[in-house]
């Protein structure tokens, strides 16, 4: 039973306590009544006008009162959905118990009591049947929620296994191209320096015969060092290691929003030393989404201060990037990036895939 649903502020235990407390006396209630109203006298109630227009015999009184024991089914029922076979066979027994001892504490002569003893064979026997079915229907709706916990898990795990394998065919993918990179960069100098090496021996031959002709090589060879030099410097920025290789998430963060807040004469506040070492996959990702939040915070927010800060409760890690800018709106952005699948929507996609949740709200002045 969902009692945490019902009571959110009182205590587990208590609440438990409290629910069979409720259950054994629910069980003894009606027993109780029995007695009581079995030795109360039949006079004074007789003379009630009220009582009179019902025109009940003594013995139809004491039958109404009996019914209550019916009541029983009420209690064992909850128990056994409740606690299962040991809650169905203890409210079984402390029923059948304070059944055989009621006739105990009753006025000698005062009940019929083969009647008794057939109703409570009825009621006792319905009362099986009834906590039987329900702890049967407990216990396999608890079987089928134990499966689907135990699919959910292994589907969790499968999706984990799947990411970490994307992400292992994402750096061999990069590896890969670093190598072709290479390979260009060793061919695109090569080429570079032995033309200009057979160019610079032209003009040197051509300085002495015909000194124009030797400046327009000059200028050729130029032109071939400054390509040369330009195709290397990209193949060199592809082969470099990123910053967030060389310094770690938390150091690599602040560096860019450092380097951010320079280029735009933004002042920065950065607090990420409790970000714990993730696996590469997730700090990629992490870094990403920051970088796209940066980026939008230097196009879009006119803001003049820039906030970077992560927080950890031992169980969740928040990352928070924050600016006093004037604001956006969220719904607007994201449906104009919805084609592109950039900007915004790129960032809740990237965090989908490690398994984080986005929050994207306007800064408020």
């Amino acid at each position: 039973l969902p009692w945490a649903k019902w009571f959110p502020h009182a205590e587990p235990q208590l609440t438990e306590r409290t629910l069979i407390f409720a259950l054994f006396f629910a069980i003894l209630a009606p027993h109780l009544d029995m007695i009581q109203s079995l030795w109360v006298p039949f006079e004074p109630l007789g003379t009630s006008t009220m009582f009179q227009r019902l025109g009940w015999t003594q013995e139809q009184v004491y039958s109404i009162h009996a019914l209550g024991g019916m009541f029983i089914m009420v209690p064992v029922v909850l128990a056994s959905w409740h606690y299962g076979r040991m809650g169905m066979l203890l409210t079984l027994g402390w029923s059948g118990l304070a059944y055989l001892l009621t006739p105990l504490f009753l006025p000698p002569d005062s009940f019929p009591w083969l009647i008794y003893a057939v109703r409570g064979f009825v009621v006792l026997g319905m009362t099986l049947i009834l906590a039987f079915t329900t702890y049967t229907l407990a216990l396999a709706q608890r079987q089928k929620q134990a499966a689907l916990a135990k699919s959910n898990t292994q589907l969790a795990a499968a999706n984990q296994k799947l990411t970490e394998q994307a992400f292992i065919m994402e750096q061999l993918a990069t590896s890969r191209e670093r190598n072709r990179l290479a390979r260009e960069l060793h061919d695109t100098l090569a080429h570079s320096l032995s033309g200009t090496a057979v160019q610079l021996q032209a003009i040197g031959t051509l300085l002495k015969v015909d000194p124009q002709a030797a400046g327009t090589e000059l200028k050729v060879a130029q032109a071939q060092i400054k390509t040369g030099l330009n195709e290397a410097r990209r193949a060199i920025a592809a082969l470099r290691a990123s910053t967030l290789e060389e310094l770690g998430l938390a150091e690599a963060l602040c560096h860019r929003a450092q380097k951010l807040a320079e280029r735009s004469g933004l002042a920065v506040e950065c607090d990420t030393a409790v970000l714990p070492t993730l696996p590469p996959h997730i700090e990629q990702a992490l870094y990403r989404i920051a970088d796209e939040a940066l980026i939008n915070i230097e196009k879009h927010a006119q803001a003049t201060k820039i906030w970077v800060l992560a927080q950890t409760n031992g169980r969740e890690l928040t990352l928070t990037i924050r600016d006093n800018g004037i604001g956006f709106d969220v719904d607007a952005q994201k449906e104009a990036h919805k084609q592109s699948h950039f900007g915004l929507l790129g960032m809740q996609e990237r965090a989908e895939m490690i398994g984080a949740a986005l929050h994207i709200r306007p800064s408020r002045p």
